[in-house]
């Protein structure tokens, strides 16, 4: 089974990049909890709330089911 680091749209490891040379601790906290974990429902809210801070989207545009099961930030594999 993948990371979901490994499971990440390319385009938010890209954007994880750049923002670390501006936030080289928080985002390296956030790279390290996606390693860590399989699922996204194994992250913490805090953990899903930094890795979104790093995304184009507002906490208030994402719907529950998003803030459930992330999907639209991974690579769907059948």
């Amino acid at each position: 089974m993948k990371t979901l680091y490994q499971q990440l749209k390319p385009e938010y490891k890209q954007k994880l990049e750049k923002e670390a040379v501006d936030y080289p601790s928080l985002v390296g906290s956030v790279v390290n909890s996606l390693k860590d974990n399989y699922l996204w429902s194994h992250l913490t809210i805090g953990q899903a709330k930094e890795f979104i801070q790093f995304t184009d989207y507002s906490y208030g545009s994402l719907s529950s089911y998003d803030w459930s099961f992330g999907e639209k930030f991974f690579v769907c594999e059948d």
